[in-house]
């Protein structure tokens, strides 16, 4: 029945994405389920693989693929791996990079070839031996090791950089971005194997139990990390020159001299593009890409020279990894650690292989073809020829940061110090001080290397000089009617930066040329003027301070006692509104003046009484809650039960104009959330005598203060204290306060 339900595969054309992708569900659930029986009848059918590659474009059926891949995880799936790259899985993505076909296969094989090599590196545990500890191996599997090797990695840079097919272009896009990815994994792999051993060193400091000081590295794991990439490094270092001359050459575009042309200022026409900033001359993929593909290998660069691993990696590892724990545990058994424990581990020191080529040699290479080939002065080129183009800025930048940071740690004999595995300098032994060590020669090496590709930058690329005449032409570009920054300027900051940081550490190295360059009067000004605002202006918080309002505390939460009027005092006169409502409210006041005169306590009673605290803090927060809203309205006075209500209160409290303005804000341009008309009155006036009529019990006794803009709420003793003594709603429209008891 399966081999019937396979014959879908059979079809040389598209297949249904529905039904495709019912097939790879029920193929996924029995591989689940049956993964031994699935493995053996996958491997029973002899164009199950290449019928998959045919429909590999369909996303469910590249999903079925990497599920098979995914079965070397399981006990049932071992061995699946290494028959698919003996069915030829790998050569056969690869050739569908040809430069011949189609763009639609070239985007459909990388993307197959990217997720490969995410589900190879992401199943690639450590095995066990056979008393249960764990081997630490390289990442990947043998299908990533095949894609890495030389073969392969000549076929796919061939179709990368050929010179004739329609679309080379488009095979050389889907190239880089699969190096990318091999060259990030190969970057993790060491990050991981650095963790591993800082854990072992951390621990072994704290003084942790032997048998938890962690898993260093195993010789296995560094022995593969150390000559990993040597294939793809040979590879690209010989396509140096290739890549440097699409650099100023690419083959999507016509096959003139347009970079020396943009650089004298004549444009062909036909090449224009249309952008939101006019009609320019585009970048290019091609261009862009190899940026990308050499901003890698410099970030590879810094990684791996500035590594603590550095050492085992370029010379080879431990001679006995037995005997060299054994001495390890002597020294823990021994008691405390003494200063210098590296000295004591001598048993781990380490040794060369004689003829064994690394990674650290064939990088070295290609940094001295880089400077051969002047591709990083063209990059920079780029940079300021193309002044909108974000995706170059962000590379190229990288790419010389990456340089200045990896020559500024090189060059300082202190990084590269020779330590043991528990991150303490080895202490040479008498009689050999002052003589170099194998790795303090590797990294002066290293060092030469790295300060060719400085000056490459300063003094070929002449990055000084272009970044103060890039600050002319930025101030030029701005002064013109509706002018803007130029693009790059953020990045240009950044770059400027870094020399700046590479020059006062290291400014001694340089000879006259790059001497002459920093020093230049046009690039000091450019330090002190534009570079050091710009500096202090983003050091600025964004947005600036936070504003207050004009005579609000800004000790907030902290009671002042001057903030506190007296009690009892009279309020200040108030203008009327030009509304009816504000004759009622002023006959209600006369009516209930003589009790509100009885309600006013003097402050000698009131600080004679027991709850003068609770009273003042009341004020306190009614005061403080209206500051906070300087055009709004507070409660007036409430006479007693039979007055007008809370409403008419607000209305004399507040002074607004006809148009509902505030009077006596400072906020003249905000309208009031209260305002007034001859129509609104009545309907107030009457929600308020409801609400107070229908609970006489429940109004509060109000008494005046001098707050000029509220009323200070005073709560008359009350044997029937109750939870009904809640919130009051005024009845108006957002209007409403608390009685706090």
């Amino acid at each position: 029945m399966l081999e019937s339900f396979w014959t879908l595969l059979d079809s040389p054309g598209a297949i249904n994405p529905l039904q495709a992708s019912y097939f790879a569900k029920v193929n996924g659930i029995l591989m689940q389920k049956k993964a031994a029986d699935m493995v053996e009848f996958v491997k029973s059918q002899p164009k199950s693989i290449p019928n998959i590659l045919v429909h590999v474009g369909n996303s469910s059926i590249a999903e079925l693929l990497l599920k098979i891949i995914s079965l070397e995880e399981i006990p049932e799936g071992q061995g699946i791996v290494p028959w698919l790259s003996g069915q030829g899985l790998i050569p056969s993505l690869v050739e569908r990079l040809d430069p011949n076909l189609d763009i639609e296969t070239h985007n459909t094989a990388a993307q197959t070839l990217l997720d490969i090599i995410a589900v190879s590196y992401q199943n690639a545990g450590p095995s066990d031996q056979e008393d249960g500890t764990p081997l630490n191996f390289g990442g990947g599997n043998a299908l990533v090791d095949e894609l890495k090797s030389e073969a392969m990695m000549r076929k796919i840079f061939g179709y990368m950089l050929d010179k004739t097919a329609q679309n080379a272009t488009s095979s050389l896009s889907s190239g880089v971005i699969i190096m990318i990815e091999l060259i990030r994994r190969y970057c993790s792999e060491i990050e991981q194997a650095e963790f591993q051993q800082h854990q072992f060193q951390t621990q072994m400091v704290q003084g942790s139990r032997p048998n938890e000081f962690g898993i260093l590295p195993s010789p296995e794991k560094i022995k593969s990390l150390s000559s990993d990439l040597n294939d793809l490094l040979k590879v690209i270092g010989e396509k140096v020159e290739e890549f440097s001359f699409l650099l100023e050459h690419p083959r999507n575009l016509v096959r003139i001299d347009f970079f020396y042309l943009w650089k004298l200022g004549l444009t062909v026409p036909q090449q224009l593009a249309d952008t939101t900033i006019g009609r320019i001359l585009p970048l290019g993929c091609e261009r862009l890409r190899t940026c990308e593909l050499f901003a890698e290998i410099l970030h590879l660069q810094y990684l791996y020279f500035s590594s603590p691993l550095f050492e085992r990696l370029v010379f080879g590892d431990l001679i006995e990894e037995d005997e060299a724990v054994k001495n390890v545990m002597d020294i823990v058994e021994e008691g405390p650690f003494p200063e210098g424990l590296s000295r004591g581990l001598e048993g781990m020191s380490l040794k060369r292989s004689k003829g064994d080529r690394n990674v650290a040699d064939e990088l070295a290479v290609i940094s001295d073809l880089l400077v051969r080939a002047k591709v990083l002065p063209t990059c920079l080129s780029l940079f300021f020829v193309f002044p909108w183009n974000n995706f170059l800025h962000s590379v190229v930048y990288d790419m010389i940061a990456k340089v200045f940071n990896t020559y500024s740690f090189t060059s300082q004999s202190s990084n590269f110090a020779p330590v043991g595995p528990d991150g303490n300098e080895i202490i040479p032994l008498p009689g050999e001080e002052g003589v170099l060590t194998p790795l303090e020669i590797k990294m002066k090496e290293v060092s030469v290397v790295f300060k060719k590709l400085v000056i490459s930058i300063l003094v070929h690329g002449n990055l000084t000089v272009s970044i103060a005449n890039a600050q002319r032409r930025n101030d030029y570009e701005v002064e013109q009617p509706k002018g803007v920054r130029l693009g790059y300027m953020g990045h240009l900051t950044y770059i400027a930066d870094e020399v700046t940081k590479l020059t006062e550490k290291c400014i001694d190295d340089f000879d006259q040329d790059v001497l002459e360059m920093v020093n230049s009067d046009d690039w000091q000004e450019y330090l002190s003027g534009v570079l050091n605002e710009t500096k202090d202006r983003d050091r600025q918080p964004l947005g600036g301070v936070r504003p207050t309002h004009t005579g609000q505390s800004t000790n907030f939460g902290k009671i002042d006692e001057t903030d506190i009027p007296p009690l009892g005092a009279a309020p200040p006169p108030k203008k009327e509104l030009n509304t009816g409502v504000s004759q009622q409210s002023a006959s209600a006041k006369d009516v209930d003046s003589d009790e509100d005169d009885e309600l006013v306590m003097k402050p000698s009673e009131l600080h004679a009484g027991g709850d003068v605290a609770s009273d003042q803090m009341a004020r306190f927060m009614c005061q403080v809650m209206v500051s906070d809203f300087p055009d709004r309205g507070m409660l007036g006075d409430d006479d007693d039960d039979d007055a007008s209500g809370l409403g008419q209160a607000i209305e004399e409290e507040l002074m607004l104009d006809e148009y509902g303005f505030e009077m006596e804000t400072q906020f003249h341009d905000k309208v009031s959330s209260i305002s007034f008309n001859d129509d609104d009155s009545s309907k107030i006036t009457e929600s308020t005598d409801t609400d107070s009529n229908t609970s006489p019990e429940r109004s509060p006794n109000i008494a005046e203060t001098s707050s000029p803009l509220h009323k200070q709420v005073l709560v008359a003793d009350d044997d029937d204290d109750g939870p009904e003594r809640g919130a009051v709603n005024s009845g108006t429209s957002g209007v409403s306060t608390a009685l706090v008891t």
